[in-house]
């Protein structure tokens, strides 16, 4: 058999550093570039798929990144989700940052943003790829609603996580808008800017996650509640936590639970009375909250009940050691429902 030596293809100096893990010397580059001749397309695919990138940390491997993908933009058609990290409030140095202007537009699906100090930087929200992507996940402080109405009027936008202080000015306008998934961090609990983002866009939306400040205001919890209920007529999906430590029994949410009739899939992180079981919607498909002592019973007449649980496909308990999770691994299997258990 007789080997033919070929000059190495052209590899990406930071695909190689993926692969062997270590500063390589021009030697094992030229025989790395040989042997993963095949693998370039596969692994370049994987490697700029999913980008965690901040443009103005000291960070070689960042830089690296903004150059290769500069000079070569043919990489930029594999960017899918793209995790920006800014901290002051004066833009990103321009040659680290020019490079996420040019992937093309419909490519990009994730767009996630965290500034821990300043304003959102709307000139990011103009670059085409962020204007056609689906999803979007703003963590930071927003002073104004009207950044809000920017995000919202992005015409192919899917699903929205967002920060709300409490504190934020200004009006949202109702827009024609594909937003099916809403995330909100509200870190003052109920508020007038989480009163206006739900009135704008809860008619559309089948997924809702709050995490809020639940048990420390009780008049709060039920304005939420009742705003949520007004505005969110058709929910699919609700998911529910609470922020610090964990809270007393929410029995607020018995009400959610009743209103939407609907509803498909439930988390609860917050703790939940033992009568919500008695509430759960017919075509509830998965099901995950923590379980108390009291609530045993309760679960265990639930996925006993044909009626009641016939669609519960998926289960997941965050218990203690005082739940008997045996006899609740006997009702799951019997009903032929999945269960995970996480212990507290």
């Amino acid at each position: 058999m007789q080997f033919l030596y070929r000059p190495p293809a052209p590899l990406q100096e930071d695909l190689l550093h993926l692969i062997f893990e270590h500063a390589p010397c021009p030697e094992t580059l030229a025989y790395a570039a040989l042997v993963c001749r095949a693998w370039v397309f596969p692994a370049q695919a994987a490697l700029y798929k999913d980008i965690q990138y901040s443009p103005l940390a000291p960070c070689r491997k960042d830089a690296l990144l903004a150059r290769t993908l500069r000079s070569r933009p043919h990489l930029l058609r594999f960017v899918r989700r793209l995790s920006l990290v800014t901290l002051w409030t004066h833009s990103p140095t321009p040659e680290l940052c020019d490079w996420i202007a040019l992937i093309p537009m419909h490519h990009l699906r994730d767009f996630l943003w965290t500034w821990e100090r300043g304003h959102l930087l709307p000139s990011f929200l103009s670059l085409p790829a962020v204007q056609t992507t689906r999803n979007i996940d703003l963590r930071g402080r927003l002073y104004t609603l009207s950044v809000v109405q920017s995000v919202l009027d992005l015409p192919h936008l899917e699903s929205l996580s967002l920060e709300l202080s409490g504190d934020e000015q200004g009006t949202l306008a109702c827009s024609s808008t594909k937003l099916r998934h809403l995330g909100v961090v509200a870190h003052g609990g109920h508020s007038p800017p989480l009163d206006k983002l739900l009135a704008v866009v809860g008619h559309c939306i089948k997924s809702l996650r709050i995490v809020s400040t639940f048990g420390d205001d009780l008049e709060g919890d039920s304005a939420l509640v009742s705003c949520i209920l007004t505005h969110c007529v058709d929910l699919k999906s609700l998911d529910i936590a609470a922020t610090g430590t964990p809270k007393p029994p929410f029995s607020a949410i018995e009400a959610l639970i009743r209103q939407f009739v609907s509803l498909e899939h439930l988390r609860c992180s917050t703790g939940a009375v033992p009568d919500i079981f008695g509430a759960m919607p017919r075509n509830l498909q998965s099901l995950q909250l923590p379980l108390a002592l009291s609530q045993e019973e309760p679960l265990l007449d639930y996925l006993e009940h044909e009626t009641a649980s016939l669609s519960l496909d998926s289960l997941e308990l965050i218990s203690g050691r005082d739940v008997d999770i045996d006899r609740i691994t006997k009702a799951c299997r019997a009903r032929q429902v999945r269960l995970r258990r996480y212990s507290e």
